[in-house]
Protein backbone atom coordinates (compact mmCIF):
# COMPACT_ATOMS: atom_id res chain seq x y z
CA UNK A 1 0.00 0.00 0.00
CA UNK A 2 1.16 3.35 -0.76
CA UNK A 3 2.73 5.91 1.83
CA UNK A 4 1.02 9.30 3.19
CA UNK A 5 3.20 11.23 1.38
CA UNK A 6 2.08 9.01 -1.80
CA UNK A 7 -1.44 9.85 -1.37
CA UNK A 8 -0.73 13.32 -1.50
CA UNK A 9 0.61 13.49 -4.54
CA UNK A 10 -1.89 10.58 -5.71
CA UNK A 11 -5.05 12.65 -4.70
CA UNK A 12 -3.20 15.71 -6.36
CA UNK A 13 -2.76 14.26 -9.71
CA UNK A 14 -6.45 12.82 -9.82
CA UNK A 15 -8.20 15.48 -8.53
CA UNK A 16 -6.69 17.49 -11.37
CA UNK A 17 -7.41 14.78 -13.75
CA UNK A 18 -10.97 15.14 -12.87
CA UNK A 19 -11.36 18.47 -12.81
CA UNK A 20 -10.10 18.87 -16.32
CA UNK A 21 -12.29 15.77 -17.41
CA UNK A 22 -15.74 17.47 -16.15
CA UNK A 23 -14.19 21.15 -17.80
CA UNK A 24 -13.17 19.62 -21.59
CA UNK A 25 -14.39 16.22 -21.59
CA UNK A 26 -10.89 14.45 -21.44
CA UNK A 27 -7.75 14.86 -18.83
CA UNK A 28 -8.86 12.03 -16.11
CA UNK A 29 -7.16 9.33 -18.03
CA UNK A 30 -4.16 11.14 -20.49
CA UNK A 31 -3.37 13.86 -17.95
CA UNK A 32 -3.26 11.59 -14.12
CA UNK A 33 -2.90 7.59 -15.73
CA UNK A 34 1.25 7.99 -17.02
CA UNK A 35 1.59 10.14 -14.23
CA UNK A 36 0.14 7.78 -11.53
CA UNK A 37 2.05 4.78 -13.56
CA UNK A 38 5.44 6.57 -12.45
CA UNK A 39 4.62 6.59 -9.27
CA UNK A 40 1.82 4.05 -8.16
CA UNK A 41 1.77 1.53 -11.15
CA UNK A 42 -0.53 -0.09 -8.97
CA UNK A 43 -2.92 2.41 -9.92
CA UNK A 44 -3.09 1.32 -13.33
CA UNK A 45 -5.03 -0.26 -14.99
CA UNK A 46 -7.82 -1.24 -13.43
CA UNK A 47 -8.56 1.51 -10.20
CA UNK A 48 -7.86 4.19 -13.03
CA UNK A 49 -10.80 2.24 -15.27
CA UNK A 50 -13.01 2.32 -11.87
CA UNK A 51 -12.43 5.69 -11.51
CA UNK A 52 -12.93 6.77 -15.30
CA UNK A 53 -16.38 4.67 -14.63
CA UNK A 54 -17.62 7.13 -11.95
CA UNK A 55 -16.58 10.27 -13.96
CA UNK A 56 -17.60 9.86 -17.23
CA UNK A 57 -21.02 8.24 -15.88
CA UNK A 58 -21.40 11.81 -14.04
CA UNK A 59 -20.66 13.27 -17.16
CA UNK A 60 -23.20 11.55 -19.70
CA UNK A 61 -25.88 12.20 -16.70
CA UNK A 62 -25.21 15.76 -17.07
CA UNK A 63 -25.28 15.73 -20.88
CA UNK A 64 -27.31 12.87 -21.90
CA UNK A 65 -29.77 14.92 -24.33
CA UNK A 66 -26.68 15.43 -26.48
CA UNK A 67 -25.96 11.72 -27.06
CA UNK A 68 -25.91 11.17 -31.45
CA UNK A 69 -27.91 7.92 -31.10
CA UNK A 70 -27.50 6.80 -34.66
CA UNK A 71 -23.39 6.57 -34.47
CA UNK A 72 -23.14 5.57 -30.89
CA UNK A 73 -24.24 2.23 -31.49
CA UNK A 74 -20.80 1.45 -34.14
CA UNK A 75 -18.43 3.38 -31.36
CA UNK A 76 -19.78 0.77 -29.02
CA UNK A 77 -19.18 -2.06 -31.22
CA UNK A 78 -15.89 -1.26 -32.13
CA UNK A 79 -15.00 -0.71 -28.68
CA UNK A 80 -16.02 -4.32 -27.62
CA UNK A 81 -13.46 -5.29 -29.92
CA UNK A 82 -10.71 -2.66 -28.78
CA UNK A 83 -11.38 -4.06 -25.19
CA UNK A 84 -11.13 -7.84 -26.10
CA UNK A 85 -8.04 -7.27 -27.95
CA UNK A 86 -5.96 -5.05 -24.99
CA UNK A 87 -6.74 -7.77 -22.98
CA UNK A 88 -5.24 -10.72 -24.99
CA UNK A 89 -2.18 -8.47 -25.12
CA UNK A 90 -2.12 -7.61 -21.55
CA UNK A 91 -2.45 -11.40 -20.14
CA UNK A 92 0.73 -11.85 -22.61
CA UNK A 93 3.29 -9.08 -21.32
CA UNK A 94 5.33 -8.91 -18.26
CA UNK A 95 6.00 -5.67 -16.53
CA UNK A 96 8.44 -4.33 -18.64
CA UNK A 97 6.38 -5.02 -21.93
CA UNK A 98 3.38 -3.40 -20.48
CA UNK A 99 5.16 0.18 -19.42
CA UNK A 100 6.81 0.07 -22.85
CA UNK A 101 3.21 -0.49 -24.84
CA UNK A 102 2.02 2.10 -21.80
CA UNK A 103 4.11 4.68 -23.18
CA UNK A 104 3.85 4.16 -26.27
CA UNK A 105 -0.11 3.96 -26.20
CA UNK A 106 0.10 7.43 -24.44
CA UNK A 107 2.74 9.18 -26.57
CA UNK A 108 -0.02 7.94 -29.93
CA UNK A 109 -2.33 9.37 -27.90
CA UNK A 110 -1.38 12.44 -27.88
CA UNK A 111 -0.27 12.59 -31.96
CA UNK A 112 -3.49 11.55 -32.51
CA UNK A 113 -4.99 14.85 -30.70
CA UNK A 114 -2.89 16.97 -32.52
CA UNK A 115 -2.71 15.36 -35.49
CA UNK A 116 -4.75 18.46 -37.21
CA UNK A 117 -6.89 16.72 -39.18
CA UNK A 118 -10.58 16.02 -39.28
CA UNK A 119 -11.78 12.65 -39.74
CA UNK A 120 -15.19 12.47 -41.36
CA UNK A 121 -17.71 11.53 -38.61
CA UNK A 122 -19.48 7.98 -39.55
CA UNK A 123 -20.51 5.04 -38.99
CA UNK A 124 -16.80 3.24 -40.41
CA UNK A 125 -15.26 6.24 -38.56
CA UNK A 126 -17.00 5.40 -35.13
CA UNK A 127 -15.93 1.88 -35.52
CA UNK A 128 -12.83 2.47 -36.54
CA UNK A 129 -12.49 5.13 -33.76
CA UNK A 130 -14.00 2.74 -30.98
CA UNK A 131 -11.50 -0.02 -31.69
CA UNK A 132 -8.76 2.10 -30.92
CA UNK A 133 -10.32 3.77 -27.95
CA UNK A 134 -11.41 0.51 -26.57
CA UNK A 135 -8.17 -1.03 -27.39
CA UNK A 136 -6.14 2.07 -25.75
CA UNK A 137 -8.57 2.30 -23.03
CA UNK A 138 -7.84 -1.08 -21.41
CA UNK A 139 -4.62 -0.86 -21.46
CA UNK A 140 -4.14 2.21 -20.10
CA UNK A 141 -7.13 3.79 -19.03
CA UNK A 142 -6.23 6.66 -21.34
CA UNK A 143 -8.11 5.82 -24.50
CA UNK A 144 -9.72 8.92 -25.21
CA UNK A 145 -8.15 10.63 -28.42
CA UNK A 146 -9.33 8.31 -30.93
CA UNK A 147 -12.90 9.23 -30.25
CA UNK A 148 -11.94 12.43 -29.16
CA UNK A 149 -10.34 13.57 -32.71
CA UNK A 150 -13.47 11.91 -34.50
CA UNK A 151 -15.70 14.91 -32.32
CA UNK A 152 -13.34 17.42 -32.80
CA UNK A 153 -15.38 20.21 -34.11
CA UNK A 154 -18.85 18.94 -32.00
CA UNK A 155 -19.99 21.18 -29.33
CA UNK A 156 -18.27 21.09 -25.71
CA UNK A 157 -21.62 19.28 -24.41
CA UNK A 158 -21.76 16.86 -27.36
CA UNK A 159 -18.44 15.46 -27.00
CA UNK A 160 -18.77 15.50 -23.44
CA UNK A 161 -21.96 13.33 -24.01
CA UNK A 162 -20.62 10.93 -27.07
CA UNK A 163 -17.15 10.32 -25.05
CA UNK A 164 -18.64 9.43 -21.20
CA UNK A 165 -21.55 7.53 -23.02
CA UNK A 166 -18.86 5.36 -24.96
CA UNK A 167 -16.55 5.17 -21.87
CA UNK A 168 -19.29 4.07 -19.60
CA UNK A 169 -19.47 1.30 -21.75
CA UNK A 170 -16.50 0.30 -22.08
CA UNK A 171 -14.70 0.68 -19.14
CA UNK A 172 -17.37 -1.50 -17.93
CA UNK A 173 -17.04 -3.53 -20.15
CA UNK A 174 -13.06 -3.80 -19.76
CA UNK A 175 -13.27 -4.13 -16.17
CA UNK A 176 -15.40 -7.62 -16.60
CA UNK A 177 -13.66 -8.36 -19.02
CA UNK A 178 -10.02 -8.34 -16.85
CA UNK A 179 -11.88 -9.79 -14.10
CA UNK A 180 -12.63 -12.74 -16.52
CA UNK A 181 -8.75 -12.72 -17.70
CA UNK A 182 -8.28 -12.99 -13.49
CA UNK A 183 -6.50 -9.62 -13.98
CA UNK A 184 -8.20 -7.69 -11.28
CA UNK A 185 -7.48 -8.60 -7.31
CA UNK A 186 -8.50 -7.05 -4.11
CA UNK A 187 -5.95 -4.43 -3.76
CA UNK A 188 -7.31 -3.10 -7.20
CA UNK A 189 -10.91 -2.62 -5.80
CA UNK A 190 -9.78 -1.59 -2.19
CA UNK A 191 -7.19 0.74 -4.27
CA UNK A 192 -9.87 2.42 -6.34
CA UNK A 193 -11.63 3.06 -3.03
CA UNK A 194 -9.30 4.98 -1.76
CA UNK A 195 -8.44 7.18 -4.85
CA UNK A 196 -12.82 7.50 -6.21
CA UNK A 197 -13.28 10.92 -3.35
CA UNK A 198 -10.28 12.91 -5.42
CA UNK A 199 -11.84 11.85 -8.25
CA UNK A 200 -15.67 13.43 -6.86
CA UNK A 201 -13.81 16.30 -5.28
CA UNK A 202 -12.12 17.01 -9.03
CA UNK A 203 -15.32 16.71 -10.85
CA UNK A 204 -17.22 18.95 -8.09
CA UNK A 205 -14.72 21.12 -8.74
CA UNK A 206 -14.67 21.71 -12.69
CA UNK A 207 -18.43 22.91 -11.88
CA UNK A 208 -17.04 25.84 -10.17
CA UNK A 209 -14.46 26.32 -12.49
CA UNK A 210 -16.21 26.28 -15.57
CA UNK A 211 -16.93 29.52 -15.97
CA UNK A 212 -13.43 31.35 -15.02
CA UNK A 213 -10.69 29.48 -17.35
CA UNK A 214 -9.60 29.53 -20.44
CA UNK A 215 -10.06 25.77 -21.94
CA UNK A 216 -8.17 26.60 -24.92
CA UNK A 217 -4.95 26.68 -22.81
CA UNK A 218 -5.65 23.70 -21.16
CA UNK A 219 -5.78 21.33 -23.87
CA UNK A 220 -2.28 21.98 -25.05
CA UNK A 221 -0.90 21.75 -21.54
CA UNK A 222 -2.52 18.43 -20.47
CA UNK A 223 -0.97 16.79 -24.26
CA UNK A 224 2.18 18.43 -23.12
CA UNK A 225 2.51 16.80 -19.50
CA UNK A 226 0.63 13.26 -20.84
CA UNK A 227 3.92 13.58 -24.21
CA UNK A 228 6.32 13.70 -21.52
CA UNK A 229 5.20 11.24 -19.22
CA UNK A 230 4.75 8.94 -22.19
CA UNK A 231 8.45 8.93 -23.17
CA UNK A 232 9.40 8.71 -19.70
CA UNK A 233 7.25 5.46 -19.45
CA UNK A 234 9.26 4.18 -22.62
CA UNK A 235 13.07 4.86 -21.99
CA UNK A 236 12.81 4.81 -18.20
Amino acid sequence: MLALHDWALVYLILITGACLQGLIGFGLGLFSAPLLFLIAPQLVPVPMILNALVITLALLLANRRYVDKQLAPFSILGGSVGVFLATAVFTLLDLAQYQILFGLSIVCAVLLSVAGFTPRVSGVSSAIAGTLSGFMGTLTSAGGAPMGLLYQTAHQQQIKANLSLFFVYINALSILSLSMADVVNKQDLLLFVYSVPAVIVGYVLSLFFRRYLNLNVIRPLILFIAFCSGLVCIFA
